[in-house]
């Protein structure tokens, strides 16, 4: 179980997993044959990119209420952090999104419980919101699956 000292150790924490989400979808786009995919994944790694940005911001202004850290110290990290096997180096277009929806439904629910527990409204409005472009990013991700195995029944 991961322990925190501080605020801006979790900060840390969700900008290291936000950078970690910026290389996965950077390596998955390369590897992608199928343009309308690849271009999904690097759309989601500029929209991490800002995600990085707005926690950096929070973290450096540090305008929120340093109390919250009593609610969220004991956070199991490690449930928060996706169960992808990564042991496919070439990973075809269904794969890879099945691997990114898994991410994005874990990153999800990491900030959604970190809203809930904090009592900053400044961190709990920006985890919320983190929250929400998560699931929309799974959302979009869940479409294109459709599509491509839709279009897949199209060909037969």
């Amino acid at each position: 179980m991961e322990k925190y000292n501080n605020i801006d150790e979790v900060l840390n924490f969700a900008i290291e997993q936000e950078q970690s989400e910026v290389d996965f979808y950077d390596e998955l786009a390369d590897k992608m044959s199928k343009p309308k995919v690849e271009q999904l994944f690097r759309d989601i790694a500029l929209e991490k990119q800002n995600h990085i940005l707005k926690l950096e911001a929070i973290r450096i202004s540090g305008n929120f209420d340093h109390n919250s850290f009593d609610q969220i110290k004991e956070l199991k990290t490690e449930h928060y952090i996706a169960d992808v096997d990564y042991s496919n180096e070439d990973p075809d277009y269904h794969d890879a999104l099945i691997m990114a929806m898994e991410k994005e439904k874990a990153t999800f629910m990491f900030y959604w419980d970190l809203a809930e527990r904090v009592s900053s409204p400044d961190l709990q409005d920006l985890f919320y919101m983190l929250a929400l472009h998560e699931a929309k990013q799974k959302v979009k991700m869940e479409i294109q699956f459709d599509r491509e195995c839709q279009e897949e029944i199209d060909d037969d």
